[in-house]
C-alpha cells in the first residue's frame, strides 16, 4: 500500500487499540440507512424586536347611537345649555359685544387709562371687572375715615379725617382687567355656574350683586346738608339699582359747590355718565327756594332697565344686554304708542336747543374749554356748533375764580346734562327746570327756548 494513502486512511478512521489485519478500505460502500425519528424540540428562543405597524384598515360600520344625555356627547361638544341664552348667536354675550361697555373695554385694551382704572384710585370702583364685588364686600379704601360710609347701598364719598375733606373711596381689588362684564353686575358661584355644574342655565341663576328687592334703594352721592356725608336715596328702582351704582356723578354736589369757589381744574364737575342724577330728579344743583319735579318716566318699577333692557323672546325673556333704549318700550307702555323716534312731539329737539342756549351763555362768560393744557381757550365757533357736548370742560383761569355757588351750580348742571346724554329724555320736566334756573343764574333772565319756568 502506498505510504501516503496509508497515512490518510489512518487519520480518517476511528482509532482502535491493538487493531490488526486488513482495514477494508478497498471494499465497496453500502447503501445509506433509513432516517431516524425527529428528536424533541429545543426550548423557545427570546422574541425578536417588534416590526413596523402595517397600514390602517378601512373604518368599520358606525355603531348604534347611545342613549341621550350629556354623557353621550363627544368631549368638547357644546350642549344647548351653553348655546342658549349665553353663547348663542342671539344670546346675551353677543348682545353685550355690541354695547358701549364692551366697546370701551376693547378700545382701551393696553391703553394708558387701564392702569388708572384698576389701580388704587376711585376709578376701579366702577371700571374694574370686580369693582362692584369689592364694594359689596366692603373692600374699599377709606383711609382716615370718620364714616359712616353706606357701602351696602353704593355710597363712595366719605369724610377723610386726615385731609378734612370729603373724598371718594378707592378701589382695593387686585385685578388688572378694566371691563364691565357679566360678573361685574351678576354674582356667579360654583353652585350656579353651568361651566362647573354641567347643568343648563336657568333664568335667575346669576342674581344681581347689588340689593334690588322691594324697598332697596341705591344712593346718589348728594348729601342732605353741607358738612354731612349721607347721600341721597335714589328711589325704589328694583333691577335699575345696578345701573345707579355706577351711572352717577360721583361728586357730592351739596359739598362740592359753594360760594367764592375757584375752578382751577378742567376736570372739575360731575363724572361722565351721570344719568342716574338726572333720571331720579335728585342729583343736580338745586337753587334755593325752588321745587324740582319729575316726569312720568320716574314711575317705571325698574327704572333704567325698563327702557334700556327690553325683553328678548329668544333669550327666555331676559332683557337685551346691548343696553340701548328700544322705542318699542315707549310704545308698548301705552305712553307714546304712535312715536316713530325718541324725539316725541319734538321734545328732544326742544330740550337740546335749550341745553345749547345754556352752553352758549356759559361759554360767553369764559367758563368752557376744549383745551387740554394752558393757556385754555374758549370754545371756538366750530366747537360751539357741534354736538359733542360731552367733550366740553371747565376753563380754568381768572374768569373762573370767586364764582358764586349759583354760578358754579349752573356750570355743574350744564356738565351734568352734557355728560348724561339722552338730550333730556331721561327726565324732561326736571331737565327743563335745571336749564331755566341755571340760565337765569348766569344771565339774569330766562332763555329764549323756555320763557317761563316749567311746572308739572
Amino acid at each position: 500500500m502506498d505510504l501516503r494513502f496509508a497515512m490518510l486512511v489512518a487519520l480518517t478512521m476511528p482509532f482502535a487499540v491493538s487493531c490488526s489485519g486488513d482495514d477494508g478500505s478497498d471494499g465497496a460502500v453500502g447503501p445509506a440507512g433509513a432516517q431516524g425519528p425527529d428528536g424533541e424540540p429545543g426550548p423557545r428562543g427570546e422574541p425578536g424586536a417588534q416590526g413596523e405597524p402595517g397600514a390602517q384598515g378601512e373604518p368599520g360600520e358606525p355603531g348604534e347611537p347611545g342613549a341621550g344625555g350629556a354623557a353621550s356627547l363627544p368631549e368638547g361638544t357644546l350642549s344647548t345649555g351653553c348655546l342658549a341664552p349665553c353663547h348663542g348667536f342671539t344670546g346675551i354675550v353677543e348682545q353685550w359685544k355690541t354695547s358701549t361697555h364692551f366697546a370701551t373695554y376693547v378700545a382701551n385694551l393696553g391703553g394708558e387709562e387701564v392702569a388708572t382704572w384698576t389701580g388704587a384710585t376711585a376709578c376701579g370702583n366702577c371700571h374694574a371687572v370686580d369693582g362692584i364685588e369689592q364694594r359689596i364686600n366692603e373692600n374699599v379704601g377709606h383711609g382716615g375715615t370718620s364714616g359712616p360710609v353706606d357701602l351696602a347701598h353704593g355710597q363712595l364719598n366719605y369724610f377723610n379725617t386726615d385731609s378734612s375733606k370729603i373724598v371718594e373711596g378707592t378701589y382695593a381689588g387686585q385685578t388688572t382687567v378694566a371691563m364691565v362684564g357679566c360678573t361685574t353686575c351678576h354674582e356667579v358661584s360654583a353652585a350656579s355656574d353651568p361651566h362647573k355644574t354641567g347643568d343648563a342655565y336657568v333664568a335667575g341663576s346669576f342674581p344681581l350683586r347689588v340689593p334690588s328687592g322691594d324697598g332697596d334703594q341705591a344712593l346718589l352721592e348728594k348729601s342732605s346738608l353741607v358738612g354731612t356725608v349721607d347721600g341721597t336715596p335714589a328711589g325704589e328702582y328694583g333691577l335699575g339699582n345696578a345701573c345707579i351704582w355706577c351711572h352717577k356723578s360721583r361728586k357730592d354736589v351739596t359739598n362740592y359747590v359753594y360760594d367764592n369757589i375757584n375752578l382751577t381744574s378742567r376736570h372739575w364737575g360731575p363724572h361722565e355718565g351721570p344719568q342716574a342724577d338726572i333720571y331720579t330728579g335728585k342729583g343736580g344743583y338745586h337753587y334755593s327756594g325752588l321745587s324740582y319735579d319729575n316726569s312720568s318716566h320716574q314711575g317705571f318699577s325698574n327704572g333704567c332697565v325698563d327702557c334700556h333692557m327690553a325683553p328678548v323672546d329668544s333669550n327666555q325673556g331676559i332683557g337685551n344686554h346691548n343696553f340701548y333704549p328700544q322705542l318699542s318700550t315707549c310704545q308698548n307702555a301705552g305712553c307714546h304708542v304712535n312715536a316713530t323716534s325718541f324725539d316725541v312731539i319734538g321734545g328732544q329737539t326742544d330740550m337740546r336747543a335749550s341745553i345749547q342756549e345754556l352752553r352758549e351763555a356759559l361759554n360767553l362768560s369764559g367758563w368752557l374749554t376744549r383745551s387740554e393744557t394752558a393757556p385754555y381757550a374758549e370754545l371756538t365757533p366750530e366747537q360751539l356748533a357741534d354736538s359733542q357736548l360731552h367733550e366740553d370742560a371747565v376753563r380754568p383761569g381768572p374768569q373762573s375764580n370767586n364764582l358764586s355757588a349759583d354760578e358754579a351750580g349752573a356750570i355743574y348742571n350744564y356738565l351734568l346734562l352734557a355728560r348724561g346724554s339722552g338730550g333730556g329724555v331721561h327726565n324732561p320736566l326736571y331737565v327743563r327746570q335745571l336749564i331755566f334756573d341755571s340760565y337765569v343764574a348766569v344771565t339774569g333772565g330766562p332763555p329764549d327756548t323756555i320763557t317761563t319756568r316749567p311746572t308739572p
